[in-house]
């Protein structure tokens, strides 16, 4: 029985960082984007969208995984 518990910690855990992960990654791909010339302004626009699509994608998930499963002390 104890063995369920630390394998569903570290499932938490690892599906936790790697969201985390893509946050970060999403947001620096969104920080990072700069007007090109040759880029035309609507596809540059229509980018920056499914970024924010991804970005509220990936923080609904990270909402859904919850509290981690850990006890906590106190």
């Amino acid at each position: 029985m104890h063995m369920g518990r630390e394998r569903a910690v570290l499932c938490w855990d690892i599906h936790h960082t790697l969201l985390h992960d893509a946050i970060a990654r999403t947001e620096g791909q969104l920080a990072a984007q700069q007007p090109v010339s040759s880029a035309p302004e609507q596809e540059a626009q229509a980018h920056a969208q499914a970024l924010n699509d991804e970005l509220a994608s990936l923080r609904r998930q990270l909402r859904a995984l919850g509290p981690s499963p850990r006890a906590k002390m106190g």
